[in-house]
């Protein structure tokens, strides 16, 4: 199947089926993007939403997110869902099952001390250090851009066994060729979600890689906000309030499907 062509204006969602395996992404998906990962709220109601879902589709749900899994997981207690975290590095499974990726990892110490040292002179930058991963959020700051662009472009070149991300207000650098959409096809392998139709809902430019897997497999996908930017996601809607609104209809329409 060819690759999605990059869409400005992506058309609005279909009806939801009994038969997809629902994937997620949370930060700007499922919740609203905060000043600091730390500080995001977790809307009433969304909990049981997902609990709606995960049960409609007979456990077939997960949560993709680039936070760690056991941060994203305690988010959304008591749900507990079968999640990937770090883009696909960490993975749990719907049976509670931890695993890390099998392949190599390039060793990350050398580009943490680079970083953590040139963002502690840049006041108002965050650096989130999460194992493997490393992410640099400069919301609060966004003057820093230019600064901080010049500084992770030179690490980038320095440690070539990481991919540099740009999202919103942040930089991330991840080991190469691990990146959500490989996490999708990891669980679309397995049960309860082998043989369903991948959905796949993200608002970043880290989650165009889930969007193109789910179209590689037949499935859907979503952009949340940002309509006038390209992207290779085949339908949008406007928020992560409107995503909810959205989600919690299509637990009810299923719900109520004998």
């Amino acid at each position: 199947m060819t690759e999605p062509a990059l869409q400005s204006q992506p058309p609005p969602l279909p009806r939801p089926r009994a038969d997809w395996a629902w994937f997620l992404d949370l930060d700007g998906t499922l919740l609203d993007i905060a000043a600091s990962p730390s500080h995001v709220d977790v809307p009433e109601g969304l909990v049981p939403t997902l609990s709606s879902l995960r049960a409609a589709a007979h456990g077939a749900l997960a949560v993709v997110s680039g936070r760690q899994v056991q941060q994203l997981r305690t988010l959304l207690e008591p749900l507990r869902p079968a999640a990937a975290g770090l883009h696909g590095l960490e993975i749990v499974t719907p049976d509670g099952l931890r695993h890390g990726t099998k392949k190599p990892l390039p060793p990350v110490g050398n580009l943490r001390r680079l970083l953590q040292e040139a963002v502690a002179e840049i006041p108002g930058v965050e650096f989130e250090n999460k194992g493997p991963a490393l992410a640099i959020h400069y919301r609060q700051v966004p003057s820093a851009f230019a600064q901080l662009r010049r500084i992770v472009d030179a690490a980038a070149v320095r440690h070539r066994g990481f991919e540099l991300l740009e999202g919103k207000m942040v930089f991330e650098f991840r080991p190469r060729d691990i990146h959500k959409g490989t996490a999708i096809r990891e669980f679309m392998a397995i049960p309860p979600f082998a043989g369903r139709v991948p959905f796949f809902a993200g608002d970043d430019r880290t989650d165009e890689d889930g969007f193109r897997m789910v179209h590689e497999m037949g499935g859907l996908s979503v952009r949340v906000g940002d309509a006038d930017q390209p992207t290779a996601a085949g339908h949008t809607i406007e928020s992560p309030a409107a995503l909810r609104l959205w989600l919690a209809e299509a637990a009810e329409m299923l719900r109520r499907k004998p």
